[in-house]
């Protein structure tokens, strides 16, 4: 059975949600694991939530969004604000998987180079 449809609105609505800064956390797995280009691979809802990079997004454009049944990729460009309060952007490849009508697991990747130029 064909379920791009099924994750192609969730990860619409997770990333309306997170633009908003409302709503997006219901869509998440209470174990999804993050992993990829970070500092340290995470697992689990909360530590999800409290990523510090999530806080630091003002708004995001989804460029491109490729879906194959629970499987998808989306290149996704974010204007970020630092914690020092410097403006930036940076576009990110996100691999996602759904189960279960949730954001089971996600993969970044992005210039980690020209992102850390950024926070200092």
């Amino acid at each position: 059975m064909d379920t791009s449809p099924q994750t192609k609105e969730i990860l619409q609505r997770y990333y309306d949600g997170l633009s908003k800064k409302e709503g997006w956390q219901s869509l998440l797995s209470e174990d999804i694991s993050l992993t990829g280009t970070v500092a340290t691979a995470s697992k689990g809802k909360e530590l999800f939530v409290n990523n510090a990079f999530l806080k630091m997004v003002r708004d995001l454009k989804v460029k491109q969004m490729i879906v194959e049944n629970e499987n998808a990729c989306a290149v996704v460009s974010y204007d970020l604000v630092s914690p020092k309060g410097k403006h930036f952007s940076s576009d990110v490849a996100e691999i996602w998987n759904v189960k279960d009508g949730r954001l089971a697991s996600l993969a970044i990747y992005f210039d980690t180079a020209e992102f850390q130029k950024a926070l200092t």
